[in-house]
């Protein structure tokens, strides 16, 4: 089944993605995260992070970096947070440009 969806959201990335350009809010974009939602937690929680992200990207959020939790990216960002003493979870790690996230107010699936 995990693979069966990770084919879905590649066909979604090449097929569908391009159309809407880049106009996802958070970083990874949806699509990107979904990927690695798939990847790193399975098919059904893989599914459900993916499903919960597409949920959050609409015009009234603030998006942000956003890394998949479990994954090495979301410990590492973690242990930034923690380090830099911020609470602030929408701040963007120092690898991360913020000239890279798009706010156009239409999400990537």
């Amino acid at each position: 089944m995990k693979h069966l969806l990770i084919a879905f959201v590649k066909f979604w990335r090449a097929l569908v993605s391009p159309l809407y350009g880049d106009v996802c809010k958070y970083h990874p974009s949806c699509s990107a995260y979904g990927l690695q939602a798939l990847r790193t937690r399975g098919a059904l929680m893989g599914s459900l992070l993916a499903v919960w992200r597409i949920l959050r990207c609409n015009p009234w959020s603030k998006g942000g970096y956003d890394p998949v939790p479990g994954s090495p990216e979301h410990d590492a960002w973690l242990a930034e947070q923690a380090a830099a003493g911020s609470s602030d979870s929408a701040s963007l790690p120092s690898d991360v440009q913020p000239s890279a996230l798009s706010h156009n107010t239409r999400g990537e699936i």
